[in-house]
């Protein structure tokens, strides 16, 4: 699936730009879009490749079994380790603290390309931070997300109305190299099949490709 709509840089460059060759691929969509089923899958998929990083997120929250893949912390203890330097990156949503590991500096300045799971109210955060940003979106039919949140046990149905309509819309950085968009409606492993195919594509992109480096 190509790129369903390609960015070029502004002419504001920013503080990280151009330092790390290795691409951050910035996975958002809405609750219930089948985020963590598809970087699980990925993951798995790709686990002999050194060339690609999938970090787990902090979130002051306790993950549940088998339906969420994070670290947990307090949200004194989140604190504390954000001002230790920990995160890379780090957002409020629904309440919560999120945050990436510093590690992903790192792991970028290597040539891996990331791939994390982000709020898109993350993502102009994400753009001044990492010089190569990729977006994929995850969507799916409204019924769909209402049913996946609905099965994890932990919203009522007005949590789970309010939750949907809050969520933020799609501000896509003018730096973000291009915006890829799967729908999540069907089998999971055809929205699998995809999703690894733009990661590997976006892998395949040398850092002298990007556009603001062929603007004259």
């Amino acid at each position: 699936m190509p790129p369903t709509k390609q960015r070029q840089a502004s002419g504001a460059a920013a503080p990280f730009a151009n330092r790390f060759p290795g691409s951050f691929v910035a996975v958002v969509g809405p609750s219930g879009a089948g985020k963590d089923s598809l970087l699980a899958i990925a993951a798995a998929a790709l686990a002999t490749d050194s060339t690609f990083f999938f970090p787990r997120r902090v979130v002051t929250r306790i993950a549940l079994v088998d339906a969420e893949d994070h670290d947990s912390l307090t949200p004194a203890a989140f604190a504390a380790a954000e001002a230790a330097g920990a995160f890379c990156l780090t957002w409020s949503a629904h309440g919560l603290s999120y945050g990436l590991p510093a590690e992903i500096s790192r792991r970028l300045e290597a040539g891996e390309t990331v791939v994390a799971n982000v709020s898109r109210a993350a993502l102009r955060n994400a753009a001044e931070r990492f010089s190569r940003l990729h977006i994929i979106e995850i969507t799916a039919p409204r019924h769909l997300l209402v049913a996946r949140i609905a099965a994890r046990g932990r919203e009522t149905p007005e949590e789970i109305d309010l939750r949907l309509r809050r969520q933020a819309t799609l501000d896509v950085p003018e730096s973000a190299e291009a915006v890829h968009r799967i729908h999540n409606d069907r089998a999971i492993d055809a929205a699998a099949a995809a999703f690894i195919a733009i990661l590997l594509r976006v892998r395949a992109i040398a850092p002298e490709e990007r556009p603001a480096e062929r603007r004259g």
